[in-house]
Parts: C-alpha cells; sequence; structure tokens
C-alpha cells in the first residue's frame, strides 16, 4: 500500500491541487486525502501547506520527494538488470527534446530505436532547450536533446551532431540575390526570430557578439515560438530568418526560400544529450543515449564524435 500511497503523494506535488490528483489518478478526492493522511502519520511529519496557488510540499515533503524520486529511479534499475540477461529492455523513456531536433532529427531516431527496442515505450515532451533544462534538473525527464548550448553543472553534455543555423529569406526579398551581403547589410533587415530562451536564437546571437555586433541593432519584427510559422512569414516577404539547415531542405530546393550566404556570419552548434551528472546511465537511459551518440545515417549530414563535457 505503501507504494501506491508514494505515486499518489507524487501527483498531488506535481499538479499542486487535490482535486486535480484525484481526477489524474481516478480516485476520488477524499481517497486522495486519505492516501497522504496516512503517509503524513507513518512519516510523523506535514507534508503539504495550502497556499494561494494550491498544495505546495513543507521542506520535509521536499526532502521526501527525493526519496521518492530515487526510490522509483532504483526500482527502474533493478527490473532492467533483471531484464538484461534475456537481451529485453522493457518501460518508459521520458525525453525531452528541443524544437528543431523533435521536428526534424528525432523521427528518424526513435524509428531506428524502436526497431531494436520494441518494447519501450518513448514518452517525449517538447520545448525549447531552457524548458528542456528545467525538466531536466527537476527530474520530469531522464534525457534531453538539445540544440542550444547548455552551462550547468549539474549535467553531462553529449554532443551528437553537427548542426548549421543559416539565414533564410523569400526570393524576392532584397538581399535575395546578393553575392555575400555584409553582416551590416543583414541587420538593416527586419528579423524574423525565435524567442528569448530557444537555443537557435542563442546560436544566432553569439555569432553576432563574436563578430562585435551589439543585440541592440537586431531589428526583431516578430518572435514567433516554431520554426515552421518563421519560415511562412519568411516566405510572404515580412523579413529574413534563420533557421536550421535541416528544417529547410524542402524549401530551399522548390525556390519558396533562398539561402542568404553571409561569410562573417557562420552559425554553427552541436545538437547534444543532456544527462544528469552522476554514474552513467543504465537501462533505457544508457541504450538511447547510446542509439543517438553512435548511429550513422540519419538526417544526411556527417555527426560529432565529440567527446563528453560538463555544461
Amino acid at each position: 500500500m505503501i507504494d501506491y500511497r508514494l505515486h499518489v503523494f507524487r501527483q498531488v506535488v506535481e499538479v499542486r491541487s487535490l482535486t486535480k490528483a484525484s481526477k489524474a489518478l481516478h480516485l476520488s478526492q477524499p481517497a486522495v486525502s486519505k492516501h497522504i493522511k496516512l503517509l503524513e502519520e507513518e512519516l510523523r511529519v506535514p507534508l503539504f501547506v495550502r497556499s494561494s496557488t494550491g498544495v505546495v510540499p513543507t521542506d520535509a515533503g521536499t526532502i521526501f520527494l527525493r526519496h521518492v524520486q530515487e526510490t522509483e529511479k532504483s526500482r527502474a534499475a533493478v527490473m532492467e538488470k533483471l531484464q538484461a540477461p534475456v537481451g529485453l529492455l522493457t518501460g518508459t523513456l521520458r525525453l525531452g527534446s528541443s524544437m528543431t531536433i523533435a521536428s526534424y532529427y528525432l523521427p528518424d531516431v526513435l524509428v531506428g530505436f524502436k526497431a531494436k527496442h520494441a518494447a519501450v515505450k518513448c514518452e517525449v515532451v517538447e520545448g525549447n532547450t531552457d524548458l528542456i533544462l528545467g525538466l531536466l534538473l527537476d527530474q520530469r525527464i531522464e534525457l534531453g536533446l538539445v540544440e542550444g548550448p547548455c552551462r550547468r553543472r549539474e549535467i553531462q553534455v553529449r554532443p551528437f551532431y553537427q548542426d548549421e543555423v543559416i539565414w533564410v529569406a523569400a526570393p524576392f526579398d532584397p538581399l535575395a540575390k546578393v553575392k555575400n551581403p555584409s553582416t551590416k547589410a543583414l541587420l538593416e533587415r527586419p528579423i524574423i526570430s525565435r524567442e528569448l530562451g530557444s537555443g537557435t536564437r542563442r546560436v544566432m546571437e553569439l555569432a553576432l557578439r563574436q563578430q562585435g555586433c551589439s543585440l541592440s541593432r537586431l531589428r526583431i519584427e516578430q518572435e514567433l515560438p516554431s520554426t515552421e510559422a518563421i519560415k511562412r512569414m519568411v516566405a510572404a516577404g515580412a523579413g529574413i530568418g534563420y533557421v536550421s539547415r535541416l528544417s529547410v531542405k524542402q524549401e530551399l530546393a522548390s525556390g519558396q526560400l533562398v539561402e542568404i550566404h553571409c561569410a562573417t556570419l557562420q552559425m554553427k552548434r552541436s545538437f547534444s544529450v543532456l544527462i544528469p551528472q552522476g554514474p552513467d546511465p543504465i537501462g533505457i537511459v544508457q541504450a538511447f543515449s547510446k542509439f543517438v551518440t553512435t548511429t550513422t545515417g540519419t538526417p544526411g549530414d556527417s555527426k560529432s564524435r565529440t567527446t563528453s563535457r560538463h555544461c
């Protein structure tokens, strides 16, 4: 019974509401309250307090949450070890992916991984680099795939693919027929940009800083949270944009968009696997991380073989 109470406890922590937890667990609210009360009686400490935003864990509740998370990880690890002798991985991988990877890289990876490990279920959360990093630090996911830089000592970064961010424009844009426009010419055009927190935007801003350009000179016409939306606005002539080369293969081939070749503003980056600092992962997390970082032949470009580093 106590194992199920841990599940109820974690659900209440995640949604910060007894009512929402009861709906998610398909229990009545009194039943959820009873599980929490019995757990508090057993532990002899209050686990939650009410606030204006719902129920929040006490200091003791926060400590107990870490215990629950470690217990769940240990149980999963034991299950995976027991299954290893027969060569079978089963269970669920909670995976976070930044948007460019989720849309243009991850689908092929999932197909290949599922072909080798058909019994594994992958739950994918999509968001920008900052969101994925936060979910990983909060232990809401077990592994992250991002294109943005990471500077957290608690996280290991394992690059696996070398990507290029390029400038694009509509065929009738003033810069479309300029052979090698200057950085100054780019900055004079309205820009359709990714939002703050996006790894793609960080790469663009870093390239500008390396050229000694002030970010205040950027003419951000519109911020958008997706590459597809940026491509559509740029194709309509609203301004120029910057996107992963992976994301515009079809548009460049069809002539819907054209690449702006600015030799002074090269924007390279690595797609990376993020995992928590500590012992090397085992089981499903280990298998997926190894598959991503060693498999060749995914979306067409060469992969980075850079060794792991801290961020």
